[in-house]
């Protein structure tokens, strides 16, 4: 259906009529937008009724697409008013903007206003409206929610006795079960339910299913019913107060249990708290959500709370759970064997949940002849997905959708986008909302006090986090994102492919089954606005059926070309660019462009807002790039060793946010690059001093984070501490090569830049002899690289107190006494520590409780070092330790260690890695590639 693509494209284009009202001038085109303004609820209403009526008749599948066509047409319209009134001048865009005239303008309006008036018709016509009168909560009654005892308790007895555990614990009122939809959290309460009823350790005990659209009065009389049995008068005639005020004395005065079965939001519990005592009382409240900020709401006056949230099985679990299913299924014998076998593939394909597995096996209990079963075995993955797709009762995708249904509408084109990354990827966080941004997911009128756009896509991914739809993995540093990556369990990700297809959100094309495929779907019935190209299985004369009418519809392009591959050339049809005239994003991943010709005509997209070339090979950037006035972000990290040249043009990109350099790069005649008046700059990653003006910086007033590098300049280093200094919102990562601090002039240099606030990391190359006092340093501080510093004084009685510090590296004799202390206490944040070719180093002492949250260690070539053995009690809480070219007893002390934790079953155990000295050669190429 068209809920979420119809929903982001409103959205877009009621942010780009707010963010854009000064810009438009004129009688005429005020008339214009105040029309849109006015027809966009009806627009809405229309897609919202569409949405609800459910139903698998294609003539509201055409009119769903047909209500995105309008909407990304308005979109379209309202774009090239924009440019064309911030523009007039431009001769370049003058001949790009097709209404050019006041009567094109004018045409172009009525045709939209034609057609917003005959789909309303085709409405009415059509009977949208009256299918959408099924409540949603009519719908979730008629999802079963059965289970059976032997669905889901497989590896659960760990966890079913934690949570009775908190079931009986008197000071535990409630208990909550999270996690994703299929994980089993009914099966796991209703399993408890059952055991505190059938052991009468309470009065009395009520379930109820909540859902999403619940009613309150239904809640109430269905704890009244199940808490008061016996009573005979008719429920009905009772207020729905008087309901929650018996129900609410009954667990004051009696010990009971309730469970909440699907709770989807925090408001459910503001609802309902009217029938649970807020005193003293032995009573509990069980509650199962997808939701995180849902469990948090329910909270009762000064009592304690658990909350619990539901791991996926492992994969021994899952064919557990498969076997004991098969065997239920009373089959014959031949039969039984034959499903059995599909055991491992089916539970890899199902990730952790049971309800897939579960769902899976009824379905095959359909097939009743053993030749049915071959063929499912042999087309196993198609077989399983359709086990999920069926729309039956219970069915995974089912339980899967009602967390897509539930997302508010902002959030659903935000889902959509995670099912294009590749199956078990790792999505970056960071990629991932600079694709939002770009898209216009995120406008300003999002953003509250103090917040980017940036910040609130964190926050949008921390939703769908808190959702259970995606998991996510927070930075070892967070100086710009908190979030490093996500990930999309497979189900889950299968979710995003199939609304997305249903929607043409979103298309990927890897040419897999070679060069006859469609490249669509038969895409002039089913139009795609975004497109993702895999070349790594493309060859030159394959079919690449993408006509010219179809290209102004995409607004995403994304190509990629991971492996190493000999020579092509771009399909024809993609050899210009021209033709895509509303594409907002173009990604290009892994291309080698000494060896294939890019596509032409990249500085005519004057509608692009992110531009990448991330990974790529890439001799020069276009000087036609200075075109793109409406470019947000431009990534040029390209290849690491590869060079390119950049042209004196980013100046002219004045709404530029974004902006990252490669590691090294040419500019033309050695000349520097303009920054200055990027007035929107936010983020500016390798600020190389010797290509760039450091006196621009000045100017960029919305600059939040910069990452830089200097080689050996005093006068560099001062310009950018004094730019640290003047903005206390900067966040700062700097890496200083080549500067010793013989003199006092560079030491008082250092110092200055120790004290910012803004620095979070810095990488210090060069003789320092001494650290200033802890309190001189920046308390920002979360990363620090000390190489060569060759400190006379044990750096870790300063280090230590630096409260968010959480990595440390000293490298080439960084430290160059012999004794080095961690004290208790000290390090509170530290989590990864490597001391690389401290030569001199002979004893390290650890005292308890320093460093306690250490997880990964590195010691390498430190050939004189000891410890004694109350100092290597910290070992057992570290996950990763390697240990690489040091003294014969530290490797024996350390294996002794780890010995002992095996006898004594210590989980989880750490990962200890010894290498033995190497050859001078490996030695030499360890030090100069440096720190993990």
């Amino acid at each position: 259906m068209a809920d979420a693509i119809v929903s982001f494209a409103t959205s877009s284009l009621k942010n780009l009529l707010m963010e854009q009202y000064d810009l438009l001038s004129g009688e005429k085109i005020k008339e214009y937008e105040e029309y849109l303004k006015n027809e966009m609820p009806l627009i809405k209403a229309l897609q919202k009724d569409a949405e609800r009526s459910r139903s698998a008749d294609e003539r509201i599948r055409l009119f769903a697409r047909n209500i995105i066509d309008l909407i990304y047409r308005i979109e379209d319209a309202m774009e090239y008013i924009t440019i064309k009134m911030e523009y007039p001048g431009a001769t370049f865009f003058r001949k790009w903007v097709q209404m050019a005239s006041a009567k094109e303008v004018e045409a172009e309006m009525e045709e939209i206003s034609n057609r917003v008036e005959f789909l309303s018709r085709i409405a009415q016509v059509i009977g949208i409206t009256q299918a959408a009168g099924e409540s949603s909560s009519n719908r979730s009654t008629k999802l079963s929610r059965q289970t059976n005892g032997h669905d889901h308790f497989v590896g659960r007895v760990e966890e079913m006795e934690l949570l009775r555990s908190y079931i009986k614990d008197p000071k535990c009122r409630v208990i909550a079960i999270w996690g994703m939809g299929g994980s089993g959290k009914t099966a796991l309460a209703k399993k408890l339910y059952q055991d505190f009823q059938d052991k009468n350790h309470f009065y009395a005990v009520a379930c109820v299913y909540v859902s999403q659209d619940f009613e309150p009065r239904r809640v109430f009389e269905d704890l009244y019913l199940q808490f008061y049995p016996f009573h005979r008068e008719d429920v009905s005639a009772i207020r729905g107060e008087e309901l929650a005020r018996r129900v609410c004395e009954i667990q004051q005065d009696r010990k009971c249990l309730v469970v909440l079965d699907d709770i989807w939001s925090p408001d459910v519990w503001e609802t309902l708290r009217i029938a649970f005592p807020s005193g003293d009382t032995a009573s509990k409240v069980l509650i199962t959500t997808r939701v995180r900020q849902a469990a948090e709401a329910v909270e009762i006056v000064a009592e304690k709370r658990y909350i619990h949230r539901l791991r996926y099985f492992t994969e021994d679990e899952s064919c557990q759970l498969f076997r004991e299913r098969v065997l239920l299924m009373d089959l014959p014998e031949s039969e039984a064997d034959k499903i059995l076998e599909m055991g491992n593939k089916v539970v890899k394909f199902c990730e952790g949940l049971p309800s897939p597995v579960v769902n899976f096996l009824q379905f095959v209990a359909t097939k009743h002849h053993l030749e049915d079963l071959k063929v499912v075995h042999q087309n196993l993955e198609s077989y399983v997905r359709k086990s999920q797709e069926s729309w039956g009762a219970g069915s995974t995708l089912q339980h899967l959708s009602l967390s897509y249904d539930d997302l508010p509408d902002f959030l659903k084109p935000c889902f959509l986008y995670l099912g294009n990354f590749g199956e078990h990827a790792q999505i970056d966080a960071e990629k991932l909302y600079l694709f939002w941004v770009a898209e216009g997911l995120i406008s300003l009128k999002d953003c509250g006090v103090g917040e980017r756009l940036k910040d609130v896509a964190e926050r949008y991914l921390n939703d769908l986090a808190q959702r259970s739809i995606v998991d996510v993995h927070e930075e070892e540093l967070p100086t710009v994102t908190r979030f490093k990556s996500c990930r999309l369990n497979p189900l889950m990700r299968n979710l995003s492919l199939f609304k997305s297809k249903e929607q043409g959100f979103f298309k990927v094309e890897d040419f897999g089954h070679g060069h006859n495929r469609p490249m669509h779907d038969s895409l002039s019935q089913n139009q795609v606005y975004r497109l993702a190209i895999d070349f790594d299985k493309y060859e030159d004369g394959y079919d690449f059926p993408l006509e010219d009418n179809e290209k102004k519809h995409i607004r995403c392009l994304l190509f990629s070309a991971k492996e190493n591959r000999p020579r092509f050339g771009w399909p024809k049809k993609l050899s210009s660019l021209i033709g895509f005239k509303y594409l907002r994003i173009l990604y290009f991943d892994g291309f080698d462009f000494q060896v294939i010709k890019p596509p032409q005509d990249i500085g005519k997209l004057f509608l692009l807002k992110y531009l990448s070339f991330r990974n790529c090979v890439l001799p020069k950037l276009p000087s036609s790039v200075g075109n793109l006035m409406q470019l947000l972000i431009l990534d040029l990290r390209v290849r690491p060793l590869s060079k390119i040249t950049i042209p004196n043009i980013l100046w002219k990109l004045k709404k530029l946010m974004h902006l990252y350099f490669p590691d090294s790069f040419h500019t033309r005649d050695a000349r520097k690059l303009r920054l200055e008046g990027l007035t929107k700059l936010e983020t500016i990653i390798n600020f190389n001093t010797g290509m760039l003006n450091f006196e621009d910086l000045s100017q960029l007033t919305n600059l939040r984070y910069i990452s830089s590098k200097i080689a050996g300049s005093s006068e560099e280093i001062v310009c950018i501490t004094r730019c640290m200094k003047d903005d206390d919102l900067l966040s700062t990562s700097l890496e200083i090569r080549n500067f010793d601090c013989y003199a006092e002039e560079k030491h008082s240099v250092f110092r200055n830049v120790l004290e910012c606030q803004a620095l979070t990391v810095l990488f210090m190359e060069g003789h320092i002899f001494r650290l200033p006092v802890h309190d001189r340093i920046s308390g920002s501080l979360a990363k620090l690289v000390l190489v060569g510093s060759q400190l006379g004084e044990d750096p870790m009685k300063t280090l230590q107190h630096l409260p968010k510090l959480r990595e440390l590296i000293l490298n080439d004799d960084a430290f160059v006494e012999k004794e080095m202390v961690c004290s208790a206490a000290g390090f509170i944040e530290l989590e990864r520590l490597e001391i690389w070719n401290l030569h001199k180093l002979g004893k390290w002492t650890v005292q308890d409780q320093a460093m306690p949250k250490l997880s990964t260690l590195a010691i390498v070539n430190c050939r004189k070092l000891e410890m004694p053995p109350e100092g290597l009690q910290f070992v057992r809480r570290l996950q990763q330790m390697n240990v690489w070219e040091v003294h014969e007893e530290l490797e024996k002390s350390l294996k002794k260690v780890e010995e002992q934790m095996r006898m004594e079953n210590v989980q989880p155990l750490p990962k200890i890695l010894f290498k033995h000295p190497c050859s001078d050669d490996e030695r030499t190429r360890d030090s100069k590639s440096g720190p993990s």
